[in-house]
């Protein structure tokens, strides 16, 4: 408990602007009554009880059950309501942001030294439908995760105010102002916007704040109209820790009540926190409230209050209005608010317009049907008017539910096998249902443990829809596939002549099924292959194993050739006779050649350099390069050819012929 001491110590130690606002959240006049009480000391970890007092015969009319809570790092963030609810008296109750009506930034100090920012929230639940006529104590328990510390957020400080409908009883005007304004040695508050007051009648007003924590030093001074009420501070009923005061009342026939520890007397004391202030109320239209901490020298200190409650008869008659309920829209819709009954109008947020009277998000503000356009959630209170000038305060909250994206992650999956699964275990609370769309466009839909299973490799797309019907923005997830199969094999030799007989070695790993090409051509030849024909050929092999779509490809290109045919004599006889009369070479395909005729000496006699054409090329008529004709004899020679088929660059011949002449 001491650590719990600690934090509310620091969460008292407030420093904040002179903001003086507030807003009506609620007024209504009917006939019956009111009653409300409260529990606090910070994170506490077991059930606190309401008691309240409902008198027979009545109807519950509304009820309201405010939650203060605590950040100890600014800014006040999301996380702070991160799956994080409340039990009372057995309904389970989310707590979220939208449901913040208003909330104080300040400061504190700790030890009066180092300065950190500090966030207060309040929070309007409206708890009508789990209160019955004819119980009067209700239980609750807050987050079981509280940390004492605040840096996660602390939800305390809890008023329960239910009204009830009695036509037995005379007619009662109530009025709930929220604060507005941070929390400062001096806080004041003009009244002045109230359905007027039977200043004849007992005027309740109780007031819920937190860490009043004593009256020693660091209580606070309540005055009403100038007029000090007393000096109130200190730890409620059986919570010895550093809490707020709540004035525990009801209110019926004209008459203040108090429950508890509060006493329906024209004084405030310690932890009462309630006063009947008819004595002190001059103008029955307008009244001031202030209130001023005990010991501002005592470091630097003020004590937030986080409602006020007024109660009391009223000379206005009843009228009936209602108006659209709490209601939620997806973002980029729209709806239209209703009001039927009476006769001016005037919306508000948090109690305000803007300078030139529009009402944010909404399409006018004077109007009994405005349409809500915009884009995040907003609280409303409309006023409505009666012939009488008298009014009534409604609330509505439009909730805009923008899902985000869902957080999630996939595993991948073997190639054949769908063993990849998408899992999101941190989906928001909000969350309805959430789907898979396959890369087929098949939808499931049928998580299980947030998981769905046996999926196979390709591009997902996942999203949610909240309770509210709204779609989340997608998140693509893909599921990566492995694959084990590698393609590969030899082919020996890859280039030659024709006809090349070629020998195939399957190298491949992980596969089990093949198919072999040939130019693309599955073919039933492989391992080994002979390619008459000149020409290039790729060699394909396609592996997999369990599925085709898993497979591996590979290719190798083989290179074959036409074989070099040259013709060349050993005699030739250029006699004049028409017969064998030329040195002549004979090849199956065109090809450039230099042809070196020498003597026996070594001394060149004729000399050619041309191209072949495919056939019988005569290159020597058997005279030497001065025209003549050479003697009778053997002869050398030397062909160089080049521009050959296939992958050699040039051959080299060489031999000798005989030449006879005569």
């Amino acid at each position: 408990m001491k650590s719990i001491f600690c934090l509310t110590i620091l969460i008292c130690s407030l420093l904040s602007s002179n903001l003086s606002a507030q807003t009506v959240f609620y007024e209504e006049i009917f006939h019956g009554g009111v009653t409300g009480d409260g529990i606090g000391t910070s994170a506490f970890d077991s059930p606190r009880t309401f008691n309240i007092n409902i008198p027979a015969n009545s109807t519950i009319k509304k009820a309201y059950l405010f939650v203060t809570s605590y950040k100890t790092k600014y800014p006040f963030l999301d996380s702070v309501f991160l799956d994080r609810h409340i039990m009372f008296n057995n309904y389970k109750i989310n707590l979220s942001k939208n449901d913040t009506i208003t909330n104080f930034t300040a400061n504190f100090t700790a030890n009066f030294t180092a300065e950190h920012k500090f966030d207060i929230g309040v929070i309007a639940i409206e708890v009508t439908n789990m209160i019955s006529p004819i119980q009067n104590s209700y239980t609750l328990l807050p987050p079981s995760d509280q940390s004492s510390s605040g840096e996660t957020g602390i939800f305390s400080e809890f008023y329960l105010y239910v009204l009830y409908e009695n036509q037995s009883m005379d007619k009662v005007n109530v009025a709930i102002i929220l604060n507005k304004q941070n929390a400062d040695a001096n806080l004041s508050y003009n009244i002045d916007f109230l359905n007027p007051i039977d200043t004849t009648k007992d005027v309740g007003f109780s007031f819920h704040s937190t860490c009043f924590c004593d009256t020693i030093k660091d209580g606070s001074y309540v005055s009403i109209n100038n007029n000090l009420l007393g000096l109130t501070g200190g730890s409620e009923g059986l919570f010895p820790n550093c809490t707020g005061v709540w004035g525990s009342f009801y209110y019926q026939n004209s008459t203040l009540y108090g429950l508890g520890n509060d006493t329906p007397d024209n004084y405030m004391n310690g932890v009462d926190a309630l006063a009947n202030i008819q004595p002190y109320i001059f103008n029955p239209n307008s009244f001031d409230v202030t209130f001023q901490y005990q010991t501002p020298e005592f470091g630097i200190k003020s004590n937030p209050v986080l409602q006020l409650f007024f109660t009391y008869a009223t000379p206005c008659d009843t009228f009936s209005v209602s108006v659209t309920p709490d209601t939620t829209i997806c973002i980029g819709s729209q709806i239209q608010l209703q009001v039927t009954g009476g006769h001016a109008y005037q919306w508000s947020t948090n109690g305000s317009t803007s300078g030139n009277g529009q009402v944010e998000g909404l399409s006018c503000s004077d109007c009994p049907n405005p349409i809500f356009t915009g884009n995040r959630t907003m609280n409303y209170s409309v006023r409505v008017w009666n012939n009488d000038s008298c009014s009534v305060v409604l609330p509505i909250c439009v909730r805009v539910n923008d899902p985000q994206k869902v957080n999630c992650f996939a595993y991948e999956t073997q190639c054949g096998v769908n063993e990849g699964f998408i899992s999101a275990p941190t989906f928001p609370s909000e969350r309805g249902t959430w789907y898979v769309v396959m890369p087929t466009n098949d939808t499931l839909d049928q998580p299980i443990n947030n998981t769905f299973p046996n999926l196979g490799g390709g591009n997902y797309t996942v999203y949610y829809i909240d309770h509210a019907g709204c779609k989340s923005a997608d998140t693509l997830v893909v599921i990566e596939t492995i694959h084990n199969t590698v393609a590969d094999f030899t082919v020996t030799p890859q280039t030659g002549a024709a006809p090349l007989l070629v020998e195939v070695s399957n190298q491949s790993q992980f596969a089990t099924d093949y198919i072999w090409l040939i130019n693309g051509v599955p073919t039933n030849l492989i391992p080994n292959v002979v390619f008459d024909s000149t020409g290039v050929y790729e060699i394909g092999l396609i592996a997999w194993t369990l599925n085709e779509s898993c497979a591996d490809t590979t290719w190798k290109t083989v290179y074959v050739y036409d074989t070099l045919y040259v013709g060349i004599p050993n005699v030739f006889t250029p006699s004049g006779d028409g017969v064998n009369e030329f040195f002549s070479l004979n090849v199956n395909y065109a090809l450039d050649a230099n042809l070196v005729i020498l003597n026996r000496w070594g001394n060149v006699v004729f000399q050619w350099s041309g191209t072949l054409q495919k056939g019988a090329n005569n290159l020597w008529d058997g005279k030497s390069k001065e025209g003549k004709f050479v003697s009778d004899g053997v002869y050398f020679y030397r062909i160089e050819l080049s521009n050959l088929k296939g992958f050699e660059k040039e051959r080299k011949l060489a031999g000798y012929v005989h030449v006879i002449g005569n």
